[in-house]
């Protein structure tokens, strides 16, 4: 299965651009010849006459360049012939013209899909044990829900390229998903050395604070915050330890603010109550825990 990233970024490639025009386009056609048109090539692209259907469909934009639905029609046509590229080029025209085409948004997934899986293919016929080709088998393999065996492979890539960013910090999420986390906290220091991040500071912060080191994880949630003050997750965790070292009026900020992010976080209320109760106010401590339970976190 391909890494969804791959889809995600071959789809933004390069939709902003303008196609060149071509010269004073023809007038309108009438509204009934235009749709014969489109039908008779659709009805040869269903009946698997690709010559046909191409060639219609090629038919109806000489007559109406403007036409997007003959243009979707046709990239469906490049997508039969089992030419991604083509079809490509004549998406990104429809998508540049109106970015909404839902039709056209499909397509562009499916061909993106394609090109993505090609290119995929292309790096690991040329360097199989490479970081990067070993990252994304790994992707592959976590979207499969696959975790076991996409640990190793982040292994690879790491053995493979030791200041590789985002595999070291794949391996480290993994590890922390499933409380290994003495073994992920040494790659998330490594991680932080090679480039800091969001992730290497938060990944951290979770880890330091599961295996009670409270101090070193709230430096981490501070740095995690300023990395990126949006992220609700980063603000519990702050406030969340700082209670814990015996700040609950400053956990309460904390946790208020993720609240003001995120209102439905369950944790995020449940996280406050326990600050409010240490903080010796009770009944804003019961209705925060109330608050938790409506929103399904006990």
């Amino acid at each position: 299965m391909l890494p969804s990233f791959w889809i995600a970024l071959v789809l933004a490639a390069g939709l902003s651009g303008t196609p060149a025009a071509s010269g004073t386009p023809p007038p309108r056609q009438a509204p009934a010849a235009a749709d014969a048109r489109r039908a008779a090539a659709a009805r040869a692209l269903s009946a698997g006459d690709l010559d046909r259907a191409l060639a219609l469909a090629q038919r109806q934009l000489e007559a109406d360049p403007g036409d997007r639905r003959a243009r979707v029609l046709l990239a469906r046509v490049h997508l039969e012939r089992r030419d991604p590229d083509a079809a490509y080029v004549e998406l990104r025209r429809v998508l540049t013209a109106s970015p909404r085409d839902v039709d056209a948004l499909y397509y562009m997934a499916l061909a993106t899909a394609e090109l993505a899986g090609a290119e995929f293919e292309r790096l690991v016929a040329l360097a199989p044990d490479s970081g990067r080709a070993r990252q994304l088998m790994a992707e592959s393999l976590e979207s499969q829900d696959r975790a076991r065996d996409a640990e190793r492979e982040y292994e690879a890539a790491v053995a493979a390229q030791p200041d590789l960013l985002d595999p070291l910090l794949g391996l480290a999420r993994l590890k922390r998903i499933r409380l290994a986390c003495e073994e992920a906290v040494p790659l998330y220091e490594r991680a932080e050395r090679i480039r800091p991040t969001f992730d290497g500071a938060y990944g951290l912060g979770v880890c330091q604070q599961y295996l009670q080191n409270d101090e070193v994880a709230a430096a981490a949630f501070e740095r995690a915050v300023k990395r990126d003050p949006k992220a609700a997750v980063a603000w519990v965790g702050l406030g969340s330890t700082l209670t814990r070292l015996g700040r609950p009026a400053d956990g309460i900020t904390r946790l208020q603010r993720a609240i003001e992010l995120e209102p439905r976080m369950g944790e995020a209320y449940y996280a406050l109550g326990l600050a409010l109760r240490a903080a010796g106010q009770p009944e804003r401590a019961k209705e925060a825990f109330d608050r938790a339970e409506a929103l399904g976190t006990r």
